[in-house]
């Protein structure tokens, strides 16, 4: 799926025969999937997870390969998110703002074709 977002003008999902989506790779991020924040630092404890979670703003919170990646709703602001880690205790390195992959809209689609 890397590849398709480099070089492909359209990109087409199936499943079982059925189109479930086609359009450009940027279309597809736009409207499959939301923006996400990735925070690179320490200090990520499970108190400091849980509050985020807690915001109305976050759909998802978790620790990855020691970065903490948070799925938000809608286009929500970062900087009162990364306020709240530092007040926490944690040590924020780097923060980046991106919209999700095309490999996670394609996961998107098929989960939400299997439950259909």
């Amino acid at each position: 799926l890397n590849e398709a977002e480099k070089l492909c003008a359209q990109v087409a999902v199936i499943r079982e025969g059925r189109l479930l989506a086609v359009g450009h790779p940027d279309q597809l991020r736009a409207s499959g999937g939301q923006p996400r924040v990735e925070v690179v630092g320490r200090g990520f404890s499970d108190a400091v997870l849980s509050a985020v979670r807690a915001r109305p703003e976050v759909a998802s919170a978790e620790l990855v390969n020691g970065r903490l990646s948070i799925e938000l709703c809608g286009a929500a602001e970062t900087a009162p998110i990364v306020s709240q880690l530092v007040a926490a205790g944690a040590e924020v390195e780097e923060v980046r703002k991106g919209q999700a992959s095309l490999e996670d809209v394609f996961l998107t689609l098929m989960s939400e074709e299997a439950e259909a």
